[in-house]
């Protein structure tokens, strides 16, 4: 007997109860009860899900520690967040780059010199590569692959290290920011594929080493599809090949992000339905390969299309925004 189409039936059933049962959202009341007057450090803030998340958790009394390369862009959010009733002292910005993997334990010193405290870790900063791996040299660069690891990987390690003895007198919590990138691949994204299966790698061991400690503090691994940031609706704005079930609000992933804090749940998969489907298509689907092949391929190509991607990717039609969000300070194509 064929044990994969048992085993398939099993994770079919078991995967639709957890997606069907989808636990009650928490009360207003519940959750502004619980993150007044917390300390939340949130990397990667002055954009995309890290931006909303504090627009989401500042009226619910959290004091918010905003994190990102871009002092202007920080500052934006800062003046957002004030015209929207923030207390100042609520809030401390810091302009930071994650490639200085050593250097992360100063946002949290920082964080600690002024609130006392930190209740929540949320690591959510990433450099966002995309080029197919084998046609352009400059993703091949060993200092360019280690410069992206360092900020993927080792700067969230880091942070973890500094931040634990500081979560544990709190009983606080971790959120990370991962991906389904880095449960299925996409050639792509090979670059970013890589370091989001590492981090899983190593936060879903540290959730065990956590249990096994006895330490008060939880772990959350957020397993992402496609977030309609303000960014991301730019970057295919003229051509996107993903489905609605593939994608999901940032209004609502922040939501579930907060209401994580309080469940502390292992993994918080969003959108639900795409991590299920990848999931089945990539264990399952023998043509996987070949249907990715089929999305990424440029409009008209022929064959995979393999070299009409290179050569659209060399010219860069998101040039300007690429620049405009942040690339031009190392991470990303220049």
């Amino acid at each position: 007997m064929n044990y994969k189409v048992p085993l398939l039936l099993v994770i079919i059933s078991v995967s639709l109860y957890y997606f069907l049962s989808s636990p009650s959202p928490l009360s207003e009341e519940e959750l502004t009860t619980h993150l007044d007057n917390k300390v939340v450090l949130i990397c990667g803030a002055s954009s995309g899900i890290g931006e909303e998340l504090a627009y989401q958790l500042a009226p619910r009394g959290a004091r918010l520690v905003l994190v990102a390369r871009s002092q202007n862009k920080l500052d934006k959010v800062r003046e957002e967040l004030l015209k929207r009733g923030t207390p100042e002292d609520n809030i401390l910005v810091i302009s930071f780059d994650f490639s200085d993997v050593a250097g992360s334990k100063t946002v949290v010193e920082q964080t600690i010199a002024k609130f006392g405290a930190l209740d929540y870790l949320v690591s959510n900063h990433a450099a966002m590569i995309a080029a197919p791996f084998l046609g352009m040299s400059y993703v091949q660069d060993p200092v360019f692959i280690e410069k992206i690891f360092r900020v993927n990987l080792y700067s969230h390690i880091e942070l973890a290290v500094q931040a634990l003895p500081y979560l544990e007198k709190q009983k606080g919590h971790i959120f990370v920011t991962s991906s389904l990138a880095g449960e299925i691949p996409l050639y792509k994204n090979s670059l970013y594929c890589s370091t989001k299966h590492a981090m899983n790698g190593f936060f879903y061991s540290l959730q065990q080493e956590l249990l096994a400690k006895e330490s008060p503090v939880s772990l959350t691994i957020g397993a992402f599809g496609l977030i309609w940031t303000k960014e991301m609706a730019q970057v295919l704005a003229s051509n996107n090949p993903y489905p609605g079930w593939a994608t999901g609000s940032v209004e609502d992933c922040s939501r579930g992000m907060m209401e994580a804090y309080v469940t502390r749940p292992q993994t918080m998969t969003f959108p639900r339905l795409a991590g299920f489907l990848y999931r089945v298509f990539w264990y399952f689907k023998p043509s996987y390969h070949d249907d990715i092949i089929e999305v990424v391929k440029p409009k008209g190509a022929k064959g995979t299309g393999y070299k009409e991607l290179v050569e659209e990717m060399k010219i860069d039609r998101n040039a300007d925004l690429r620049k405009s969000m942040g690339y031009q300070q190392g991470y990303g194509k220049q």
